[in-house]
């Protein structure tokens, strides 16, 4: 960084290159940019969703290592480049040359690319995280990658600060490689299960807490970005350190907010992805009952106790 108001990450380079593999292991073509200007970040933050942002079957990862920063005012984000001055003493400097969440969020609806999936090794805020506290269990995978999603996950928020060494990018690291990431053991990391994992793990490190949410768009927020495990990954995937009652406690979680998204769809096969997903759920009979409904088929009257 030029400016002293950024203290210099020398750690990145390296853990980027870690980034780099595992997303080539993945299939991902990848292009890799290294301490761009303020210029640079915006150039190629759109020259990136004009080359591969506009085929539908696309799914694309955008991930981001450096400073963010948050205004204390409206609490808008912003990537900060390498020539960005200090935001409190140069702020209209700072904003000419700094990327905004905002504009970040702009390419992301406008992008035709199925599946979107934002990672931002830094601390910083905004409503995109706000929104979505809890975490959302994706729909069967089959119908998650069926459906359109604009997922992020950010390192911490705005009062976190970046460590000189990096805990989120070894961790998202592991969570595809050692497959930490596949909380229901299913063979597949979705965008969810990431965001849920690094939740957890981060925390254990450092004084970061992630964030992760998708964006408040509905057309944009029914799918889940997905990761197939290789059989080899998922063999030496280490237990998670989670205890049983934990676990449980996460599951119930899961399933009330996988609920929430389809009760009041009417959508038969959003309802056979509940029932895929949970097929033991607190609310797989009510879930049967709707689902033979809309499929005329007759079904046994509830009680009190389905509900």
């Amino acid at each position: 960084y030029q400016n002293n108001a950024w203290p210099d990450l020398e750690s990145v380079p390296g853990e980027l290159a870690r980034v780099e593999s595992v997303l080539q292991e993945h299939g991902f073509t990848v292009e890799k940019h290294l301490n761009p200007t303020g210029q640079e970040l915006e150039d190629l933050y759109e020259e990136f969703l004009d080359r591969y942002g506009y085929d539908v079957p696309n799914r694309l990862v955008f991930f981001y290592s450096g400073h963010g920063w948050t205004t204390k005012n409206n609490k808008r984000g912003f990537l900060v480049p390498v020539d960005a001055p200090d935001p409190v003493k140069q702020r209209r400097d700072f904003r000419a040359k700094a990327l905004s969440m905002t504009r970040i969020l702009a390419g992301a609806r406008d992008s035709e690319a199925n599946h979107v999936l934002y990672l931002f090794d830094s601390c910083f805020s905004g409503t995109i995280f706000k929104t979505k506290a809890l975490p959302k269990e994706p729909p069967h995978i089959t119908t998650a990658l069926g459906l359109p999603v604009r997922q992020f996950i950010t390192a911490g928020g705005a009062k976190d600060q970046v460590p000189s060494r990096s805990t989120f990018t070894p961790a998202f690291v592991d969570a595809l490689v050692l497959g930490r990431g596949d909380l229901n053991k299913d063979g597949y990391v979705s965008g969810t299960e990431l965001g849920l994992y690094l939740q957890q793990e981060v925390p254990r490190h450092t004084r970061q807490t992630p964030q992760f949410g998708k964006i408040a768009d509905y057309d944009l927020s029914r799918g889940d970005f997905i990761f197939a495990l290789p059989q080899a990954q998922m063999a030496k995937a280490a237990p998670a350190k989670v205890d049983s009652a934990a676990l449980a406690a996460q599951e119930k979680l899961l399933d009330l907010e996988f609920w929430k998204t389809v009760r009041a769809s009417n959508d038969p096969e959003m309802l056979q992805a509940y029932l895929d997903a949970f097929p033991d759920g607190v609310y797989a009979k009510l879930a049967k009952l709707m689902l033979a409904k809309l499929k005329g088929s007759p079904a046994k009257e509830l009680t009190s106790d389905d509900v």
